[in-house]
């Protein structure tokens, strides 16, 4: 296993031979001011040079760890880090590169056996401190970890240790969510004006319990539907989620609504898979959905779903139904997120309602934005615009969304 080790670390460290020849002969000091000019390149043919000439110094190999991770390059950063590790195991930016390399593979288990010792040598080193609040995160251990990058925070008021405390905040804290939409037909069809309210407790790590209300007034009635549901956190990186919604003597909105989903997380993908029930008089309609959810940059994601339908009613027996969603998401700055949508089939499975049962079919698009605020706010507004409708009607819905954590 040495000789795989010493190679990779050799790779990391020389220059080729085109950089040697081009690069000229600094100065470690000169090196560092290249790096701190943000001529990244460029400083590492240097440090490399630096280190060819004295593979000792550890000052210079740890600046090309540091060059390596900044240009993109985790996986040439990580053999850098663990040579100077194995030639000084006190290091503590050696032993905090190591960790951040098994964090972004998803090991935290391993990085925590260099980030506890490490941590007892530099209690108050925020790069540890935030370092082992991922470990816990990446481990569903949302409480510890909220309270490290809490220390992370205090030890430097980084943008990073506060932007990273509050998206666990985000995550660990309760939250309310009100929702407000206004569909408009272009025929004679009033106006859908509705109103829904979800509340999402936080009972421990593994466990969270949804309370949620809906009020509908659409085709000229006004219905009402609530109910509530569990969601538990079996694994780090899976949740199992139910919901159950129940509306009585609804003829628009479902009398039932019953939800069993798995979701999954693995690095920058998540999988779910989705299975719903929808009740109405005299109708039932149930989606088989798979869905993926994949953050393409740290700026972008794009969600996918397929869904499979099966109809059974009074008037048609088993009529199937397909409905596809693409989703991409993109964040302007830590505050401003743009979203779009395209959808074939139906758009919105949480607000499903009897107009939509059976071979539905219609085109959707939408867009939106979403500002987080300061205080733990999040405001949405979106527009959506359907076509090609099977009734051959157009819709617009605007929708208003107000989440708040707790």
């Amino acid at each position: 296993m040495f000789f795989p080790f010493f190679l990779a670390t050799m790779l990391a460290l020389n220059p080729s031979v085109e950089e040697a020849q081009a690069s000229p002969v600094l100065t470690h000091a000169e090196a560092v001011q290249v790096a701190n000019e943000g001529r990244d390149a460029e400083a590492l043919a240097a440090f490399q040079r630096l280190v060819a000439m004295n593979p000792a110094d550890h000052a210079a190999r740890l600046w090309i760890a540091r060059l390596h991770v900044r240009m993109g390059h985790q996986s040439l950063a990580e053999p850098v880090y663990r040579s100077v590790l194995l030639e000084d195991p006190a290091n503590v930016e050696a032993m905090a590169g190591v960790a951040a390399a098994l964090i972004a593979r998803d090991e935290p288990a391993l990085a925590f056996e260099i980030l506890e010792p490490a941590a007892k040598l530099a209690p108050d080193n925020d790069e540890l401190l935030a370092l082992l609040g991922r470990a816990h995160e990446q481990s569903g251990r949302s409480t510890d970890a909220v309270a490290y990058y809490e220390r992370a925070a205090d030890a430097a008021q980084t943008p990073q240790h506060l932007q990273a405390l509050e998206r666990a905040r985000l995550s660990y804290l309760n939250r309310i969510e009100i929702r407000g939409a206004n569909e408009q037909f272009d025929d004679t069809t009033p106006d859908t004006n509705g109103g829904d309210v979800a509340l999402n407790i936080r009972v421990s790590d593994a466990l969270r319990v949804i309370a949620r209300g809906q009020v509908q007034r659409k085709f000229g009635l006004t219905e009402e539907r609530g109910g509530g549901g569990l969601e538990w956190r079996v694994k780090p990186g899976t949740v199992l989620r139910g919901q159950v919604l129940i509306g009585p003597d609804n003829q628009v909105m479902p009398e039932g609504d019953f939800l069993g989903e798995v979701e999954h997380t693995f690095r920058s993908v998540t999988w779910i898979g989705t299975l719903r029930h929808f009740t109405f008089d005299g109708t039932n309609t149930t989606f088989i959905s798979p869905a993926m959810e994949w953050m393409l940059t740290e700026r972008m994601s794009v969600a996918l779903r397929y869904a499979l339908s099966f109809t059974d009613s009074s008037i048609v027996s088993e009529e199937a139904g397909q409905s596809f969603h693409v989703r991409p998401i993109y964040r302007i700055n830590p505050r401003v997120w743009l979203q779009g949508a395209y959808a074939a089939g139906v758009e919105d499975f949480e607000n499903f309602s009897i107009d939509r049962v059976g071979d539905f079919r219609a085109q959707t698009l939408s867009g939106g934005i979403r500002f987080n605020l300061p205080l733990l706010t999040a405001i949405v507004a979106n527009y959506e615009r359907q076509f090609e409708r099977s009734d051959d009607v157009n819709v617009g819905r605007v929708t208003l969304s107000l989440l708040q954590r707790f």
